[in-house]
């Protein structure tokens, strides 16, 4: 098999694109929650920051024989953000890097 740097350096931005877009999309529910967060704290009355429905789809109830339980969303949340940061540490720049054959045609 034989390529050059050229389409290998492509290959490499392209890869680094996708990561850094997965790494934006693990950072998306963090940064919804912090946002729910900070308008519960300021005591908005909303159906976004209120989460009403969390507490019976994510946690257990306390019919159950356990008693209750803690909900598991904010480990979730942790490290899809600890992911899709770390994702994006190495990648972010590819997002900015154009290709000479699309500078060259414009």
């Amino acid at each position: 098999m034989n390529i050059n740097f050229n389409d290998m350096d492509k290959i490499v931005i392209k890869a680094k694109k996708v990561e850094c877009i997965i790494g934006l999309f693990f950072l998306l529910p963090p940064v919804l929650g912090v946002f729910a967060f900070v308008l519960q704290l300021f005591n908005a009355d909303t159906d976004f920051s209120m989460l009403r429905d969390l507490s019976s789809n994510w946690t257990n109830d306390y019919s159950s024989e356990g008693g209750g339980g803690m909900s598991a969303a904010p480990i979730y949340l942790g490290l899809m953000a600890i992911a899709g940061v770390y994702l994006i540490k190495d990648s972010s720049y590819a997002l900015f890097i154009k290709n000479k054959q699309e500078q060259e045609q414009k």
